[in-house]
């Protein structure tokens, strides 16, 4: 059987730009691996304290368990200690927009964003290929 794909970051060197994927729902062991592949996935790409920004794609992934949440309440805390210049989400459902929302009190440089469009050209302002 095939692992399911839950967590996939990629990230371009010419933009400095981490893009993850975030898709399906999620256990609390899901939830707990995926923090701990974050706090990696933030520590590499952030090696030598070189900016970067970040771009969280929750287009498939749906609202999620109460468990869930607290367990992704600790990511804000991770982009917090990352030399990220901006962080957009792309956020299309509402309910999710509100559930996501709750963890994001006092993060810096951070915006929701509706569609990878919006997104995408607000993290352009500050990337190296488009000065």
């Amino acid at each position: 059987m095939a692992s399911k794909l839950i967590f996939d970051p990629q990230f371009d060197p010419v933009r400095r730009r981490l893009h993850i994927r975030y898709t399906g729902f999620w256990t609390i062991v899901d939830a707990l691996a995926v923090a701990e592949s974050f706090r990696k996935v933030l520590n590499e790409t952030g090696a030598a304290r070189r900016d970067f920004t970040l771009l969280d794609d929750l287009r498939d992934w749906p609202v999620q368990s109460q468990e869930v949440l607290e367990v992704t309440k600790t990511f804000p805390d991770l982009v917090r200690n990352a030399p990220i210049t901006r962080n957009a989400m792309i956020i299309p459902q509402a309910l999710l927009r509100l559930q996501v929302g709750r963890t994001l009190y006092d993060l810096p440089n951070c915006s929701v964003f509706e569609t990878l469009e919006e997104a995408d050209r607000w993290l352009a302002e500050v990337e190296p290929s488009s000065r």
